[in-house]
């Protein structure tokens, strides 16, 4: 999915938490949206799901598949809310839920865009189901029969992601998913979202796990955005130290020549 975010700001409680901000993530890669706590990630990616409306500004994405638009691109908050939660899933952080679901459940509700009051499923088409796709794509089938609560951090991301493939969506937004996860599981999800070949932005509080998997990143300082690039580009140690104030070094990992963040003791 092509989007843009053109000049979108809006205020909460009367401040300017999301100002002027113009990006284009590219299509079909994986974008990380960086920042200190409080800098607006959360309140961007609410922009670009559609669950709010900016004050300045849009966040436009291509109108191809949609019946009887034009070639234009289409504002995401002027979207019907089904069309919305067809095209673009949105993956916000997790909270606990005793809520007694099987997996397959759980990812069952990504179709729930889908369905017909009466239960039918208008996106399954002929042929494998879905929700299977979907868990098998996530490398979760394992656990489809398994219940909700009693999977661990990493397995519940991997289903998350399954719940949001089932949406079939052009576009994912996914909010600290590393979040509370082990190193393995972190690189595990990191990797899989790159791979996918969709359309994501995934805000990230480890500067290192984004240097190492996304292939752009925008990075936000008190609503504003203070820079946009590659990775090798954009996190360097004035900008580092601008935005999060803390010293550090780039350096170059031995492997993948992507950059290495060693960040100095002393806090600014």
């Amino acid at each position: 999915m092509e989007l843009t975010i053109a000049g979108v700001g809006t205020r909460l409680g009367g401040r300017w938490v999301v100002d002027s901000i113009d990006a284009t993530p590219p299509a079909g890669r994986l974008t990380g949206l960086l920042g200190p706590n409080g800098a607006g990630k959360t309140t961007l990616l609410r922009l670009v799901a559609g669950l709010l409306v900016p004050e300045r500004g849009a966040v436009l994405v291509g109108s191809d598949g949609l019946a009887g638009s034009s070639a234009d691109p289409v504002a995401v908050h002027l979207l019907p809310r089904r069309a919305r939660a067809r095209r673009i899933a949105l993956l916000e952080q997790e909270s606990s839920s005793t809520v007694p679901l099987t997996v397959r459940e759980v990812v069952a509700l990504g179709r729930i865009p889908y369905r017909t009051l009466w239960g039918a499923d208008t996106g399954a088409g002929a042929g494998e189901d879905p929700v299977d796709r979907a868990l098998a794509n996530a490398q979760a089938a394992h656990l489809a029969d398994r219940a909700w609560s009693d999977l661990s951090g990493g397995e519940r991301q991997r289903v998350h992601i399954a719940r949001a493939l089932a949406q079939q969506p052009e576009l994912m937004l996914l909010d600290e998913p590393t979040n509370h996860l082990d190193v393995n599981a972190q690189l595990s999800v990191l990797g899989f979202v790159r791979d996918l070949g969709t359309t994501t932005v995934a805000a990230l509080h480890d500067l290192n796990l984004a240097a190492a998997f996304c292939a752009h990143v925008l990075v936000l300082s008190k609503g504003r955005l203070a820079a946009a690039g590659h990775p090798r580009d954009v996190l360097r140690p004035d900008l580092i130290r601008d935005v999060y104030g803390v010293d550090c070094d780039v350096l170059t990992h031995p492997r993948t020549g992507r950059p290495v963040i060693a960040f100095a003791e002393e806090v600014r």
